[in-house]
């Protein structure tokens, strides 16, 4: 399992998070400054409609949608997967921002009303999540798999992207966000897996008794 590819990038990964927790945040200089850079009025109306695609409202009945699809054309072990990945991550997110209880930026500044804390930013995890699992799972041939990723990335950094538009996160709850959603999808599809493939060897010795 330690030769695995998915588990180095994990730990990079893991190492970013704790790097945005460590330095950003209301403290930070750094966070301040990219903050003031995403303050593009003209981006506004284009954020609120990206925003939606982290929002769990809206995740929650496209993770059901897509599971069902998973479960058709795929099978039902890969939907189970994506919403264990789902409820897991939305779990793992809400515990870490009450354990860690960063607050937001200024409310005075925010374009949209927010009530919770701010690290890691849920809408960038969410997003990573959702769609970088739902590529790795529904795409098989490597070249459509690479497409799906690449898209998914694309789709999750706009959405975090769109919170720093929007006024109510600090950069490195995003990048934190980011990291998590990231590292919790490869770690938790690298883990079922080897599980799989270590059935699968272990059914194998069986039958040869």
């Amino acid at each position: 399992m330690a030769r695995s590819p998915a588990f180095p990038l994990v730990a990079i990964l893991a190492a970013l998070w704790l790097g945005m927790l460590l330095l950003g945040g209301p403290a930070s200089d750094a966070d301040a400054i990219l903050r003031h850079a995403f303050r593009v009025p003209a981006l506004v109306p284009a954020a609120r409609l990206l925003t939606r695609l982290g929002d769990w409202n809206l995740l929650l009945p496209l993770t059901l949608a897509a599971a069902a699809a998973l479960a058709w054309f795929v099978s039902r072990r890969s939907a189970l997967i994506y919403v264990g990945l789902i409820l897991g991550g939305r779990l793992l997110v809400e515990a870490e921002k009450v354990a860690i209880g960063r607050a937001r930026p200024d409310e005075n500044g925010r374009l949209v009303h927010v009530a919770t804390l701010s690290y890691p930013s849920a809408h960038a995890a969410y997003s990573m999540i959702a769609w970088l699992g739902l590529a790795l799972l529904a795409a098989r041939a490597p070249r459509t798999r690479a497409r799906a990723v690449a898209f998914a990335l694309a789709l999750a950094f706009l959405v975090g992207a769109s919170r720093l538009v929007l006024a109510v996160h600090w950069p490195s709850d995003v990048i934190g966000g980011w990291a998590f959603g990231a590292g919790w999808t490869l770690l938790l599809l690298r883990l079922t897996e080897e599980r799989r493939r270590r059935s699968g060897i272990d059914r194998s010795k069986e039958s040869d008794r």
